[in-house]
């Protein structure tokens, strides 16, 4: 039976037949699929990475827009190789170029440029296949450097890094995929006029889902939760934000897909109260991506 078929009948088929695929998945009964899941989810990382001497090329754009007042427009275009030398370990290195479009934004300067923002590098270290197990499980370590400040544009130097545990499985056999977050930000700035260091952290949460409408198209949702705080390792509160919004996965061909997402925040506030917290934070955030492999 064609997958989009398959999937269209099982959810006609009511509440308690989804509800006990689901409890087999748990337990590892249910069938895993030949589905890649790393960007089935928008921002939310899925836990697979590919299969060993596999190479891809990926192309992403991150847009986050809107600030406490004024205009506030930042575009980051990162362009990533990724290589798999031993079975369950990928890295990658990745070169970063930013555009800011800032106007009247409280504590930010004007600024209008594009500059070069940095370089990192992505290790993921695959510790559990969905495949054979109730869950994929991946450990995710991306060092980065940076040129400029990532909220103002202005010129910085900058060292940090990202640790994510990405948990994924298989929620309905063939056509619903779930994934969890968690993370953790932390970095130091140095800037130059005057010259000083700023430490800062942050740790997150995130959930998403992804449905198959037909064998190459998934559509789905996440909802992340973000909270910020002065010092390397979390030392001081200074604010949270949640997002949420709709992900879309379209395979183009073997090896070949797009995929693409949009996050609002919908909930927040700054250490000092208020209704959103857009000093760390945008109020909206996208994302879009294509990736190949050869």
């Amino acid at each position: 039976m064609p997958a989009q078929k398959k999937c269209a009948a099982r959810f006609r088929s009511g509440l308690l037949p989804i509800i006990a695929t689901a409890w087999l998945v748990t337990i590892g009964i249910a069938r895993a699929s030949d589905v890649d899941s790393e960007h089935l989810f928008g921002f939310t990382e899925g836990a697979d990475i590919g299969k060993k001497g596999e190479r891809e090329a990926e192309t992403e754009t991150i847009g986050r827009f809107g600030k406490s007042g004024g205009s506030y427009t930042a575009l980051t275009q990162n362009n990533q190789v990724k290589w798999l030398p031993v079975e369950n370990l990928r890295v990658g290195a990745n070169v970063a170029v930013a555009y800011f479009d800032i106007g009247g934004v409280s504590g930010l300067s004007d600024a209008r440029l594009v500059a070069l923002q940095g370089v990192s590098f992505d290790a993921r270290f695959h510790l559990m296949d969905r495949h054979s197990g109730p869950f994929g499980v991946t450990l995710i370590a991306e060092p980065r450097w940076g040129r400029i400040d990532a909220t103002s544009g202005e010129t910085s130097t900058g060292y940090g890094g990202i640790v994510t545990l990405a948990i994924d499985r298989e929620l309905i056999d063939d056509c619903l995929f779930g994934t969890f977050n968690v993370l953790y930000d932390s970095q130091a700035i140095r800037k130059p006029l005057p010259e000083n260091w700023i430490y800062d952290s942050k740790i997150g949460v995130s959930a998403a889902i992804a449905a198959r409408v037909t064998p190459a198209f998934f559509i789905g949702g996440e909802m992340r939760h973000v909270r910020a705080y002065d010092g390397l390792g979390l030392d001081q509160y200074s604010g949270h934000a949640i997002f949420a919004g709709p992900t879309l996965y379209l395979q183009l061909a073997k090896g070949m897909a797009i995929s693409a997402a949009w996050n609002m925040q919908i909930s927040g506030s700054l250490a000092a109260g208020g209704p959103l917290d857009l000093t760390h934070f945008e109020r909206q955030q996208a994302k879009a991506r294509f990736n190949v492999n050869f």
